[in-house]
């Protein structure tokens, strides 16, 4: 018997996906492969993971933030949230306080030596998003996160 000669294209070695590619939750998993690859490289010689990143970023413009609050923004689970917090507090690059008004909340803030980390990780950030999205023009990379967010806002 016989066996089928190996074409001689490169296309060939290339699996279809064109039913994947008709899927809108393909399509963004195959994106956000691309840009958090990105985001890692660059966030590496800050020390920060995009969940850490999140949190500073959150709590630089939202001084005094209560953690539930800072939960829902980020859409964490409160425990996660108590991990990262312990972790980014032990690094000393934010505070938690008791809230004078209510004992049973917590305040978050940063720390000096937080804030500067987050301007120094918020430059690399939109660099790696840069990068990520470089073939696009600035109209279709506003347009891009126009879509996205009607997809995830009320």
């Amino acid at each position: 018997m016989a066996s089928k000669p190996a074409p001689d294209n490169a296309a060939s070695d290339q699996a279809d996906q064109s039913e994947l590619l008709g899927l809108v939750g393909y399509n963004l998993r195959r994106a956000y492969l691309v840009i958090q690859s990105r985001f890692d490289e660059r966030m590496e010689k800050h020390d920060l993971r995009q969940a850490e990143f999140s949190v500073l970023s959150v709590v630089k413009s939202n001084p005094g933030i209560n953690q539930k609050a800072l939960a829902e923004a980020l859409v964490v689970a409160p425990p996660n949230l108590a991990t990262l917090l312990d972790r980014l507090e032990a690094r000393g690059l934010l505070t938690r306080q008791r809230n004078p008004e209510d004992k049973r909340a917590q305040l978050v803030e940063l720390t000096t030596q937080g804030a500067q980390l987050c301007g120094r990780a918020l430059k690399a950030a939109v660099n790696a998003d840069d990068a990520a999205v470089g073939r696009l023009s600035v109209a279709e990379r506003r347009q891009l996160k126009a879509l996205l967010r009607k997809i995830f806002t009320d």
